[in-house]
């Protein structure tokens, strides 16, 4: 089966910690999140085992409510949060790495899919990649320039 991955990094003033104290709070995902409209259930900060749910926008009108699971957790430098509610996806990842840059950090966010529904959820994914890795270089820019005015 194949799977759709997607990744994008940006630099941002904010040291490593305050970057990944941003990260950890998943209810602040909309603020930076390009593909979430909203948090409306958290446990609290990101840790191993937590889950949240997000409102995403798919194509016009039409919502997906996502829960996530935080599967991988690495202070102060990665976290992998998982769901299996993505359309079209029987397993969707984000893999966050965070790294120092200089006086400031290098934060990278990994998408990876694996379709679902055979050739369909491969077709549709496909048409969906254009639009997910613009949704992933903004949420990056979004997010260095969201820690940075935290410093």
């Amino acid at each position: 089966m194949t799977r759709t991955e997607i990744t994008a990094s940006a630099v941002t003033a904010a040291p490593p910690a305050k970057l990944w104290e941003l990260l950890c709070d998943t209810s602040r995902n909309p603020e930076w999140v390009a593909a979430a409209a909203a948090v409306p259930r958290t446990d609290g900060p990101a840790r191993l085992g937590s889950t949240y749910d997000e409102i995403n926008p798919i194509v016009g009108p039409w919502r997906a409510r996502t829960r996530w699971t935080v599967v991988e957790f690495d202070p102060p430098h990665r976290q992998v949060h998982r769901s299996e509610d993505v359309p079209f996806a029987s397993e969707s990842l984000v893999i966050i790495d965070v790294a120092p840059s200089g006086d400031g950090s290098k934060v990278t966010v990994t998408l990876r899919q694996r379709p679902s529904l055979g050739a369909l959820g491969t077709s549709v994914l496909g048409l969906l990649k254009t639009q997910m890795s613009k949704d992933n270089e903004r949420s990056v820019r979004k997010l260095a320039e969201l820690a940075a005015h935290e410093v």
